[in-house]
């Protein structure tokens, strides 16, 4: 089993990580940095993987800096499966598809700004993702998880979306791999909700594990 992080390292948003077992290649979450327009090149940035190669990709949650980035996974080449819960699903479509208007309006922008300073004959310039863009990679989720029942993602992968409390359809994610005859137990906690609230119910508490990947934002 390998774990490698590709957003979220040594920074506060874009979580994108990626697990390897078992001949597959499962990212978790796949989100935009947010912050300044100087942010803008590394959201263009190589992932550090070739899309075209995750096998699945598993998705804690709706929040930009989790799905922000899967339209352009998608177009760069990921075709395989995203799996999330159903409240996520409609919320990631919703956030994606904002996403995108606001890069196209960006672009436009962009471009108008240039012709005014006189460069007449400057290229269009291309938004990170389109509207159609956003609209393609809706077709690769498959799914729907359910809070507290074992998923078999693939042999010897299985998830578990657990109540994380922090928007609707919010998941931690809890991996059981098995690797050439070796057992471990991975849990992605997401983004965490906390107690008390009278919309959403309490995180639930996830099982024991061997290795936490923990968001500290």
């Amino acid at each position: 089993m390998k774990i490698s992080f590709h957003g979220a390292d040594r920074g506060v948003t874009g979580s994108c990580h990626l697990v390897e077992c078992a001949g597959k290649r499962i990212l978790v979450d796949c989100g935009m940095y947010q912050g300044g327009h100087e942010l803008a090149e590394e959201n263009a940035e190589d992932f550090g993987f070739d899309p075209a190669s995750i096998d699945y990709l598993l998705l804690t949650h709706a929040h930009l800096d989790h799905c922000g980035h899967i339209p352009l996974l998608a177009k760069r080449g990921f075709k395989d499966e995203v799996i999330t819960t159903a409240a996520s699903v409609e919320l990631a479509r919703l956030v994606m598809l904002d996403s995108a208007g606001l890069q196209e309006e960006e672009a436009h922008y962009q471009l108008r700004k240039a012709k005014r300073r006189g460069k007449k004959h400057i290229k269009e310039i291309e938004p990170l993702y389109t509207t159609l863009d956003a609209l393609n990679s809706l077709e690769f989720f498959g799914r729907r998880a359910q809070y507290d029942k074992a998923l078999p993602i693939a042999s010897g992968i299985t998830a578990t979306f657990i109540d994380a409390g922090h928007i609707l359809g919010s998941a931690s994610i809890f991996l059981e791999l098995e690797e050439d005859g070796k057992h471990h137990r991975l849990l992605f906690s997401g983004d965490l909700g906390y107690s008390g609230r009278a919309i959403l119910r309490d995180p639930a508490t996830p099982p024991k594990v061997d290795t936490v990947v923990m968001e500290t934002t």
